[in-house]
């Protein structure tokens, strides 16, 4: 069998479970996290965009998915973050709220401009490599913003499972 066939098969399944995932607990879960929730889908979102990708034909449509998997990517961390707050029993405000809501638009703004602007990559082109489509990028100044905001997210989570575990509220 050949190598692209079993490289799109593979995003296609994961995107499939990650779809019946999110489907099912949507569905069976009587007492649902609505941050769980949005996770699940963000998933899904992220893996079609990988999957459409893997199959692209034209640049333009490999743009297209590589959107499509950074608008499932850029929201995973703040919903992951929520979800963690949650169950850490730690609030977070609607101001703060809103502010992650905002740099997590931006950031994917950002993420969602090559073949606009130049900001994220600098160029971008399509490969074909054992006939999967592959985006060859030349990154842009921005690009290590995407980094540094993961980054932050991850310290983040970190900070409120230590502050959960410090002041007694996870046990």
């Amino acid at each position: 069998m050949d190598k692209t066939l079993n490289v799109s098969i593979i995003y296609g399944v994961t995107t499939c479970l990650s779809l019946l995932l999110a489907g099912g607990y949507s569905t069976i879960v009587r007492k649902k996290e609505n941050w769980l929730t949005w996770l699940y889908f963000s998933v899904f979102v992220a893996n079609l965009g990988y999957f459409t990708l893997s199959i692209s034909k034209t640049l333009e449509e490999a743009l297209l998915a590589n959107r499509l998997a950074y608008l499932g990517c850029v929201f995973l961390p703040l919903f992951m973050m929520m979800t963690i707050m949650k169950v850490c029993k730690v609030k977070c405000s609607k101001v703060v709220m809103g502010i992650l809501i905002a740099i997590s638009f931006i950031i994917f703004l950002i993420a969602a401009s090559p073949g606009y602007l130049e900001c994220y990559y600098e160029a971008v082109t399509l490969e074909f490599i054992n006939g999967t489509a592959k985006l060859i990028k030349e990154y842009g100044p921005l690009h290590s913003l995407y980094f540094a905001y993961l980054f932050a997210y991850l310290l983040g989570m970190i900070g409120v499972i230590i502050y959960s575990v410090i002041i007694k509220k996870v046990k």
